[in-house]
């Protein structure tokens, strides 16, 4: 087949069709072809020699048309002669391509199908990485409801308590359907909600409208029911006080893609939709009866007022209230969109059926007249709040960015319009969505710089992979390639011949992946849009597919160059030798000392270095100085890149070390000679094996770093919660201040829960919260420093039995046990000690704790008659600590203001009489301790049980708790999508790897096929020469995922440390066991497929064919 090849290509370099059928001899030797312009219609056998007698005619004019024509004529016979030569040229290449593909169909298959995983890869990983700010925008929805711009009453409008939804929108309109999605809401806090169940209510009816007995006092009792109507209704009912009521526009809000998980078309008239937690507490189910009685005045004072029922007592007290009945259309457990996550005692209501109903049940003597205008009202004069969503497609392209900077650029300037139109003097904006992407901004910036990272490495391996896959191309044909220049073909032709088989391998790859890719973003969108209810686009991301085409079509042209040289490099004799193997286990290579070339890797570490020196002198100050923490980030990670080749490249010069040191351990049971051949085979493919062991390392190290990096960050927010609240739950005011008779009910509570509630803490509100105590200074005892502080009281058990002590750093102390801290203060000669961050205690003292003069003091503003005394206590610190649970302690100045802890006697001395007695502490935080095991609804059971204790002389929402899984909550639903999605990268990069060591696996195998045969030849069966190559692969494989680890881990470990320092958390280096294992199985598993089935096929020949095998 090589003969025919390299005769065909003679025949077509001696001879081309001529245009119109005539035939002509092209022509190396100088011949003329013989063409028929279509200008002139003569047969050119020489058109120099026209020109040349155009040029001796007398006539000037003529003289130039007759050149011009000729000239013209003859640049067309030049162009044709290129294109035929360029056509059957090319021609000539495909065809010569075409059968080398189906000579080795392996070959081609490995090549195709590798530049279909990586063009696939990459245009499906931009795509997706494109979309996944999408997961920041559902947390977002998740947590401050789907909604992107609150307007309500405000500003010089303070007094005022709703807006007029029509004139909003008509001054809305002029700007187009961008600013058209927008509804009404009508909010109520109700004073009270009781379940119409029998065990509840007695002696009450709901045949009438209203309900008269509502307003009636009990027999036997003189209350004003027109005042006091909540007292009437106590009589016969006992209820729930306080619950949010929310009257929704469904249609408006659903088009505005408000609530997108909302169920419910439209809630019918007279019915309402329960908080599932409300309904538990009360006892209600689907379908029974509640009683709501509203108190309708600050909210529609404006419609009373169009209504002419006012006078200077307004309202009249029997026309502001209503009692209405309810049925439950349905009970749902989280928001579905339309509130806040914090949102809880919550009904829905329908916006159009609301007044009509209401107005059923108001007052019995409300008038009839206005009860008939009432209820005819449009509520949407009257609204509590607008909410305005940004258009569905400009929501998508504003959101679905990694850089925060440009999310509030146009998030600002589209509410700008909106609040300059209505008037932004007079109401009050909220942008909940941006406002949490702005607290997650680092978080999505740092995903920003790993998805970039994973691109770039990504890139990288597909040119090492297509390099890989063009040189062993190169060096697998090095015969026919040295036919071919025997025959007289030129470099030029040859670098060609090398290019079109590069696109013939890229082309059907490039078209295959972009489709496999498209198809599989339709999978990946369907799964995204239903899990994060957020629509996505149906196309494939414009900048992934034009990098996919830049991988897969431009790549190859950058990754030919090296197979190219040295395919010209080759030297003749060498490609034409058959008789001796192609591999070299020992090579020469002279170099003149007057050589003027330039050593490419001394540039290469130059401009690296020169590099890195720009960056830390510069760069690194102009983010500090500037706070670019993008930039800031930017430079770690290149820092850690460097490191993370640079460890690679260093670890290389252990390579045959440890592929010695494994060979002998994997195969001590085997013979001497099979080890030795196994590392003579490893020492003979070392520069073809280096490029796969080179992708591997990479490739782990770089999939442990990231995967540790990633973790890492999960963790940390997580670590910063649980610093924050100290425990698995904490306890702080709500709708009153937590104090000893909230937290007197709340421990009655927990007494009846010891299978649950293992122990809880107090910890006492910053002094200056108390009427009279302004300010609180920590000082030097010369005064001469002075720190703004917040003076805490804590209970003696806080660190010892309810808070995590692992987030406890000690600077100094006086004591090892870190239960001693609170407990400390409480001793009798403790009075005067406090608890500080180290900060202060360096900054203040310089001495030892148990230092004499080692003091300090804390001084407090102190409002006396009405003036201001300053009162100066001195101190002395119990311990020095670089962070504590719950309370703000730290070693770095960028923490300012932080707690300072006190024994609850010393915070009540502290405050100089204006707290007196224990019963008038105002808590800040109690602090709970959780038994092991505990989940979300055990949680929910503490919460209902609450409640119910602070009934019914206290709002059931007296407090409000914190707990763990609710805060992380977030972080966790970030960590399963993306850890997911780094699993599919792993994947991607080891398929990558493995398509890189089937090639050199199926070449050193062929190469080798002399010295195969020669061992066949002496007795060896076939089995045993197939185990020499499995070997040789798995201690590829293994050693370089050795490498891969190590570095990998390196960096990783490196990160954490330094995770450690800036935080002082108690990060603990994971180490990746299940990625470890993983990788080692799919190592095994790739040695035993990419040498067994070119073993097999090599080892079906006879041992003749094998020893006369060229290539």
């Amino acid at each position: 087949k090589a003969t025919v090849s390299v005769l065909y290509w003679a025949h077509s370099r001696t001879t081309s069709p001529g245009r119109d059928g005539e035939a002509g001899a092209a022509t190396e030797l100088g011949t003329e072809m013989s063409y028929r312009s279509p200008r002139t219609g003569g047969n050119l056998l020489s058109l120099k020699e026209q020109i040349d007698q155009a040029g001796d005619s007398d006539e000037e004019t003529e003289q130039l048309s007759k050149v011009d024509q000729l000239k013209q004529a003859y640049s067309e016979f030049d162009a044709y002669q290129t294109a035929s030569s360029l056509k059957y040229k090319y021609g000539v290449f495909i065809d010569f391509t075409w059968r080398e593909m189906r000579k080795r169909k392996v070959s081609y298959c490995l090549g195709t199908c590798s530049c279909f995983v990586v063009v696939f890869t990459v245009a499906l990983l931009i795509t997706t990485l494109a979309n996944m700010p999408v997961v920041f925008l559902r947390l977002a929805e998740v947590q401050n409801s789907e909604c992107d711009l609150y307007v309500e009453p405000g500003s010089e409008m303070v007094n005022s308590r709703t807006l007029n939804y029509r004139t909003f929108s008509d001054s809305l309109a002029p700007l187009g359907d961008a600013y058209a999605y927008h509804a009404p809401r009508f909010e109520l806090l109700t004073r009270a909600i009781y379940s119409l169940n029998p065990s509840n209510c007695t002696g009450i009816t709901l045949d009438e409208e209203p309900l008269t007995w509502a307003f009636t006092p009990p027999p036997g009792t003189d209350t004003n029911c027109s005042n006091y109507l909540s007292e009437c209704v106590k009589k016969y009912c006992t209820g729930l006080e306080d619950t949010e009521l929310h009257v929704i526009d469904t249609d408006k809000e659903s088009r505005m893609g408000f609530g997108r998980a909302w169920p419910y078309k439209k809630i019918p008239e007279g019915n309402a939709v329960v908080e599932s937690a409300l309904a538990k507490l009360l006892g209600l189910r689907k379908g029974d009866t509640i009683l709501v009685m509203m108190n309708l005045a600050p909210a529609l004072v404006g419609l009373y007022n169009d209504l002419g029922l006012s006078n200077e007592q307004w309202p009249y007290a029997e026309y502001k209230t209503a009692v209405v009945p309810l049925t439950i259309y349905d009970t749902i457990s989280n928001v579905k969109g339309k509130l806040d996550n914090t949102a809880s005692r919550f009904l829905f209501m329908e916006f159009e059926t609301f007044l009509p109903y209401v107005a059923k049940y108001l007052h019995p003597d409300f008038p009839a007249a206005e009860k008939e205008q009432f209820a005819q009202a449009d509520l949407a004069k009257y609204s509590s709040r607008i909410s305005i969503n940004l258009s569905p497609d400009k929501r998508k392209t504003t959101y679905l960015q990694n850089n925060y900077d440009v999310i509030q650029d146009r998030v600002v300037a589209w509410s700008a319009n909106v609040l300059y139109r209505i008037g932004f003097n007079q109401v009050t904006s909220t942008a909940g969505v941006l406002s949490f992407m702005r607290s997650v901004r680092f978080f999505t910036l740092f995903l920003g710089l790993i998805i970039s990272l994973v691109i770039v490495v990504l890139v990288a391996l597909a040119i090492v992979l297509i390099y890989s896959l063009l040189m062993i191309n190169v060096e697998t044909r090095t015969f026919e390639l040295g036919v071919l220049r025997m025959v007289g073909m030129q470099r030029a032709d040859l670098v060609q011949l090398v290019l079109t088989q590069a696109f013939l391998y890229a082309l059907p790859a490039w078209v295959m992946g972009l489709v496999v890719a498209f198809l599989t973003w339709q999978g990946i969108r369907s799964m995204m849009t239903g899990m994060l209810l957020v629509s996505l686009p149906v196309n494939l991301d414009g900048f992934s597919v034009g990098m996919a085409t830049l991988v897969g079509l431009v790549i190859p042209l950058i990754s030919a160059i090296a197979p190219i040289r040295h395919a010209l490099g080759l030297n003749l004799q060498d490609a034409l030798d058959t008789s001796h193997s192609k591999v070299k286990a020992v090579e020469f290579s002279f170099e003149r000392s007057e050589g003027s070339t330039v050593s490419l890797p001394v540039i290469v570490l130059g401009v690296a270095l020169a590099m890195f020196g720009f960056l830390i002198y510069y760069m690194f100050p102009l983010a500090l100085l500037t706070f670019n923490i993008s930039l800031l980030f930017y430079i770690f990670f290149g820092i850690l890149l460097g490191m993370l080749f640079g460890l690679i490249l260093l670890s290389l010069n252990f390579e045959h070390l440890l592929e010695k040191m494994l060979t002998n351990v994997f195969f001590f049971w085997k013979n001497f000679a099979v080890r030795q051949l196994i590392l003579k085979n490893l020492v003979s493919h070392r520069n073809r094996n280096r490029k796969t062991t080179l992708m591997y390392a990479a490739s782990l190290g770089f999939i442990i770093w990231i995967n540790v990096s990633w973790s890492l960050q999960i963790e940390t927010v997580q670590y910063q919660q649980m610093q924050r609240l100290g425990g698995a739950m904490t306890i702080q005011s709500g709708k009153m201040n937590l104090n000893w008779r909230t937290a007197e009910r709340i421990e009655g509570v927990f007494t009846t829960m010891p299978h649950l509630v293992k122990d809880w803490g107090y910890i006492g509100s910053t002094l200056s919260q108390y009427d009279g105590i302004d300010d609180e200074y920590l000082m030097s005892v010369g005064r001469y420093k002075e720190f703004p502080v917040r003076v805490k009281g804590v209970s003696p058990n806080l660190w010892g039995t309810v808070t995590d002590n692992s987030f406890m750093n000690v600077h100094e102390s006086n004591t090892s046990h870190y239960s001693a801290f609170s407990n400390q203060l409480y001793t009798r000669w403790s009075t005067d000690r406090a608890v500080i961050g180290s900060l202060y205690w360096n900054e203040v003292a310089h001495k030892k704790l148990s230092s004499p003069d080692a003091g300090l003091l804390i001084q407090l503003t102190i409002d006396d008659d009405g003036d201001s005394v300053d009162v100066i206590n001195p101190m002395r610190a119990g311990a020095a600590l670089d962070s504590v649970p719950v309370l703000k302690m730290s070693q770095f100045p960028a923490v300012l203001k932080q707690d300072v802890a006190v024994s609850i006697p010393t915070y009540l001395a502290l405050s100089s009489g204006k707290v007196k007695t224990v019963d008038q502490i105002q808590y800040w935080k109690m602090v709970v301790n959780l038994h092991d095991g505990w989940s979300e609804s055990d949680i929910e059971d503490i919460d209902v049980a609450i409640s119910k204790a602070m009934m019914p002389d206290l709002p059931t929402e007296a407090v409000s708790s914190k707990n763990l899984l609710t805060e992380t909550a977030s972080a966790r639903t970030a960590g399963k999508i993306l850890t997911l999605f780094f699993m599919v990268i792993t994947l991607i990069a080891m398929t990558m790897c493995f398509f890189s060591l089937m090639a050199s696996m199926y070449t050193n195998i062929h190469e080798q096929s002399k010295e195969i045969g020669i061992l066949r030849s002496l007795g060896v069966n076939i089995w045993t020469t197939k185990q020499l190559y499995i070997y040789e692969a798995f201690i590829l494989v293994t050693a370089a995922s050795v490498m891969g680890f190590f570095v990998g881990t390196m960096v990783a470990y490196t990160m954490v440390i330094q995770r450690q320092l800036f935080l002082q958390l108690p990060i603990v280096f994971k180490f990746p066991y299940q990625l470890f294992f993983f990788v080692v199985a799919l190592a095994f598993i790739f040695a035993i497929i990419s040498s067994y089935g070119p073993a097999s096929a090599l080892l079906r020949l006879s041992v003749v064919s094998i020893l006369r095998k060229t290539n």
